[in-house]
């Protein structure tokens, strides 16, 4: 009996002295200076106003007083669209500090309406008056130019001071809130600013990048990678209160629907974006659907959002959807990288980062872990990664593109070659005048093979590029056929030098007309890009059979007597193939005669 009476005498000193301990814990807060900052959280009192109609005077009657309490787990509770009176009660640790002033920190840019009562003293007295904030109001309510909810107080001497504060918002919840002097805190932000920068730096970058493959391409694909980065950059300066500090300064309502409307349009582009890069109408056609029919709940979810009923529920839909559409994006990603498309694989560590960036601050937004000063910034650096993983993905899908098209056009070629037609010109390729060539030499057919050669040329190239040299040749294919009758063959040997094959025995009058027509009109600008372009033309004419009887010997003969026509100026552009034999004949018996008259001397 004795023991057990011992024992419960034991276990109630405990008990009576766990409260008197937490009693301790919760009194005021002493204010000192802390260079970090100086939590409150832990001496905060909260009660919801589900009336959403109490002002201060009633807040401080007693029975309401009454119904302020210490929550259990202050940092780790779920957002929702109600009113909260917070109360927090402090005194100076050192009386020194009358002087100087503080900054009370709650770190929000969401809440609608924010109000700051007091300091009061033991006596009741307000000793400032109250200011009002939030995102209803115009940046100029901002008592401390923050893009956080902030307020300057002071506490004249000893004894304590009780400060109210009144939160309405779609996403209210209990606030890690701390005390600052004013110059650390505004040197503790200069490390995110920092970061800011260079995340909007990097966005608007990546905007400019997909902007111009826009321009270049025309798809669709590379249009909604800009959207993206644009709608990003709205979301990030919407969260980050930056978009009530700049451009709606003088505008909160257009601040506040960006705020909404950001994440949704950016999940919307970077939805349209991920389909096309991945292909998923044609790896996945069920997950092409299911990402559309996510597209269009998102797009409805922003007017409702705004203007509807119950805002919170459908920023809770539009969080649902931002995370089960980056699962079934990275599902997609998974399908395509089983089709060896090498994008997929970019574009699956992209989402995947994304979705580990975002997926604690949703969680803490649903009160299953704790609210944590870092977890903002980590999405803000998934959300740049993923984009700037993208842009890479881009690369490897636009490389992927310009190799299909080299084999196509490869293939192309060798298609064209295979039906003697050369790809630039329309004339015969070297492929096809052979195939005539030989045509006509097995059923004995009699032509007369024409071998040209165009003069300054290579000058064109190189004064004017490659682009105009090509309109140079495809001139000249033209011009030549229309100097032929429909039984003639122009073909292109490559380069600069063309044949013309023509049907028949015509006399020698005849393709000396010919050819002169071909120089003359070979002889006409070109006109490119609003410049005259000029080129001269060399020819050597060769006739089967007195010239040959194989095609590779009718070259060899029109070949001599061209390129005798390129190296004398003086005389006609054309020259036949008869007649330099007959002159080197005449030349080598000249020699053979005056050697016999040198031996008989």
């Amino acid at each position: 009996m004795l023991v057990a009476a011992a024992l419960a005498l034991f276990l109630s000193a405990i008990a009576a002295a766990q409260p008197a301990g937490n009693d301790a814990q919760r009194g005021p807060l002493q204010i000192r200076h802390q260079p970090n900052g100086l939590p409150a959280v832990q001496q905060l009192q909260v009660f919801e106003d589900k009336t959403r109609s109490l002002d201060i005077e009633q807040v401080r009657t007693p029975p309401q007083e009454a119904r302020f309490a210490f929550p259990d787990d202050p940092l780790r509770g779920k957002e929702s669209d109600r009113v909260l009176w917070f109360k927090l009660q402090m005194r100076l640790a050192d009386p020194a500090d009358a002087a100087r002033e503080w900054l009370m920190l709650v770190p929000t840019v969401s809440t609608h309406d924010l109000r700051f009562y007091g300091p009061y003293d033991e006596d009741g007295r307000a000793l400032a008056a109250p200011v009002t904030t939030g995102m209803r109001y115009p940046w100029a309510s901002r008592p401390a130019a923050s893009e956080q909810m902030a307020w300057r107080f002071r506490l004249p001497g000893p004894g304590t001071y009780t400060v109210y504060f009144r939160v309405e918002s779609t996403f209210a919840r209990i606030y890690d809130v701390s005390v600052w002097d004013p110059a650390d805190y505004l040197q503790s932000t200069q490390d995110k600013r920092m970061f800011d920068g260079v995340s909007y730096g990097v966005l608007i970058g990546l905007m400019v990048y997909g902007l111009v493959l826009f321009k270049v391409f025309g798809e669709g694909l590379y249009g909604f990678y800009m959207l993206s980065c644009a709608c990003g950059v709205l979301a990030l300066a919407s969260i980050n209160g930056h978009a009530l500090r700049y451009p709606f300064a003088h505008w909160p309502a257009a601040a506040g629907f960006a705020y909404t409307a950001g994440p949704a349009l950016w999940a919307i582009c970077k939805l349209q974006f991920g389909r096309r890069l991945l292909r998923l109408r044609h790896f996945a056609p069920p997950l092409d659907w299911l990402v559309q029919a996510f597209t269009v709940a998102l797009a409805l979810a922003i007017p409702y959002a705004n203007w509807g009923a119950h805002p919170l529920m459908t920023f809770r839909l539009v969080q649902i959807s931002v995370v089960a559409s980056t699962v079934v994006m990275v599902i997609g990603a998974l399908i395509a990288m089983r089709r060896r498309y090498w994008p997929a694989v970019l574009y699956f560590f992209g989402v995947a980062l994304l979705l580990a960036g975002i997926g604690a601050i949703v969680v803490a937004s649903w009160g299953w872990i704790e609210w944590a000063p870092n977890q903002m910034n980590v999405s803000q650096g998934a959300l740049v990664a993923e984009l700037i993983v993208f842009a890479v993905a881009m690369g490897s899908r636009l490389q992927l593109v310009l190799r299909s098209e080299q084999a196509l056009t490869a293939r192309t070629q060798q298609l064209v070659e295979a039906l003697g037609t050369d790809a630039l010109t329309g004339a015969a390729s070297r492929a096809g005048f052979e195939s005539r060539g030989e045509e006509w030499l097995h059923q004995g057919q009699p032509f007369a093979l024409m071998l040209l050669d165009l003069d300054g040329f290579k000058g064109v190239n190189d004064a004017h590029g490659h682009a105009a040299g090509d309109q140079v040749l495809i001139a000249i294919a033209q011009r030549l056929r229309q100097q032929l009758r429909k039984d003639d063959v122009v073909a292109r040997l490559g380069g600069d030098e063309f044949a013309v094959l023509v049907l028949g025995a015509p006399s020698r009058e005849v393709l000396s007309l010919m050819a002169r027509r071909m120089i003359e009109a070979g002889s006409q600008p070109v006109e490119y890009e609003g410049r005259s372009v000029t080129v001269g033309m060399s020819l050597g004419i060769a006739c089967r059979p007195g010239d040959g009887d194989t095609l590779a010997r009718l070259l060899r003969a029109a070949d001599r007597a061209m390129y005798h026509v390129k190296q004398h100026d003086a005389g006609p552009s054309f020259m036949f193939a008869s007649d330099l034999a007959a002159a080197a004949a005449a030349a080598s018996a000249g020699g053979t005669q005056q050697n016999h008259q040198a031996l008989s001397a």
